[in-house]
């Protein structure tokens, strides 16, 4: 311990994040200085747009740069009543200040998605520690940061890097409220962040608003099996934890989304919707899994990475029979045949890439069983403090890569969508792999939270 002490202290938080704050700088800069040379322009344009893997800013760099103009000239009630989505009109500041010195290029957006990168990790970090200890929150921050498609997609004008950011932040507040016996006054601080982080991802990704309810729902379940465990009741968590449901909720029935949603089909959401009266719970969420997987297919036509997209979801029965089926898209596609054939944007290449980073997953996916089963063997008993923060962890990637089989068809955005869920699993891996590394090295690892 006085070891791992004394590592901790060689580089202190501050010094790391400004490590990856020039690290991120460096990278988007030669991105840009690459497209601007054309080295790669079937890959990335003269402004460093990605054209093949993340082709929606081809599309939105032009509206963020009128937004942009739009604030530089004052007209802000222009600007909040334009129908944009919400992280464009993010990147409409940013371009507002830099796009005049920069162009509007990723440059200019860079302020935006350096924070979103800085947050990811910080959050990734405090993840780690609050369940584990700070090696493990330190060694699943360094594997984050450097994960080559992540990276990639956050120097981009993007909505991923602010979902990944309002989900982690999101599930870290839920986590802090089961594991913690915390003040009421904290609580409700806590219940607030939650309540915020919640917005965020309703105003990026509405369509993830019922998976924000059932994750928040599923922490207080965990935390009502905690209470009845240990024989005590915390009425501070149970409140915290009980509104952040609440508010949820409420933000998916009464908050109206953000944009128009291209990819909706209303009248058949709305059929859908007139069938379902007077139905069983089942029957609802059944009905508005449907509808979620049939705007991702309505979004992805002819996409030649869509997989599974003949499959409707009609009935309950169907659902029930897809549910193996769509573990297995959530946690293993692409499969191992997408990687050696031709991607309709990304070409030979880019499957081929993504093929040696989906090898990557796979020993992530194994490393995180590693160490839930070793925290399994060892663990001290019922009151062990991180039992159910790990549970929370796992329980959560799980239901998000089985909703992301249930409703997404389309690989690439099953790619970009999961990355929240699979950095959960990160963290339960870097366990996994300081477990091995121990036993390696006839050490016992420490599994004391240092949070």
């Amino acid at each position: 311990m006085p070891q791992q002490n004394q590592t901790n202290h060689r580089l202190s938080p501050g010094t790391l994040l400004i490590i990856a704050t020039v690290f991120h700088l460096l990278f988007t800069l030669s991105i840009f200085a690459l497209a601007r040379q054309g080295a790669f322009p079937a890959t990335f344009d003269s402004n460093g747009i990605a054209i093949s893997f993340a082709p929606d800013g081809i599309l939105l760099q032009p509206e963020a740069a009128r937004l942009g103009e739009t604030l530089r000239r004052g007209q802000l009630r222009d600007w909040f009543s334009a129908n944009s989505p919400f992280h464009i009109k993010l990147y409409s500041i940013s371009f507002a200040l830099l796009a005049p010195l920069l162009g509007p290029n990723i440059l200019s957006a860079e302020p935006v998605n350096l924070i979103c990168y800085l947050a990811i990790l910080v959050i990734v970090f405090r993840l780690g520690a609050a369940t584990f200890n700070r090696r493990v929150g330190l060694i699943a921050a360094t594997t984050v940061a450097l994960w080559p498609s992540l990276l990639l997609h956050t120097t981009q004008l993007l909505k991923d890097p602010q979902f990944v950011v309002g989900t982690l932040g999101f599930i870290l507040v839920i986590l802090l409220l089961l594991s913690r016996t915390i003040p009421w006054s904290r609580a409700l601080l806590l219940a607030a962040a939650g309540g915020l982080t919640a917005i965020l991802i309703w105003f990026v990704r509405d369509n993830m608003g019922h998976l924000t309810i059932a994750i928040a729902m599923l922490g207080l379940a965990l935390l009502i099996v905690r209470q009845f465990r240990e024989r005590r009741f915390h009425a501070a968590n149970v409140l915290g934890l009980a509104l952040i449901v609440l508010l949820s909720a409420g933000i998916v029935r009464f908050v109206p989304k953000f944009e128009a949603d291209a990819s909706s089909r209303p009248e058949l959401d709305q059929t859908a919707r007139a069938n379902i009266k007077g139905k069983g719970p089942l029957t609802r969420v059944n009905t508005q899994i449907g509808i979620v997987r049939r705007r991702f297919i309505y979004q992805y036509p002819d996409a030649a990475s869509n997989i599974d997209a003949h499959v409707s979801l009609a009935t309950t029965a169907e659902l029930i029979r897809y549910v193996p089926r769509a573990a297995v898209i959530g946690f293993l596609a692409p499969f191992p045949n997408m990687w050696v054939s031709d991607g309709s944007q990304v070409g030979s290449a880019g499957r081929r890439l993504s093929g040696l980073e989906m090898i990557g997953i796979y020993l992530v996916e194994v490393l995180a069983l590693v160490g839930l089963l070793r925290w399994r063997r060892e663990r001290a008993g019922p009151a062990d403090q991180s039992e159910f923060s790990i549970w929370l962890l796992a329980l959560v990637a799980a239901l998000g890569m089985l909703a992301l089989g249930l409703v997404v068809a389309n690989i690439g955005a099953l790619y970009r969508l999961r990355y929240a869920y699979m950095i959960l699993l990160i963290i339960l891996a870097a366990e996994g792999a300081m477990k091995i590394f121990d036993w390696l090295s006839g050490r016992p690892g420490s599994r004391v939270s240092q949070y």
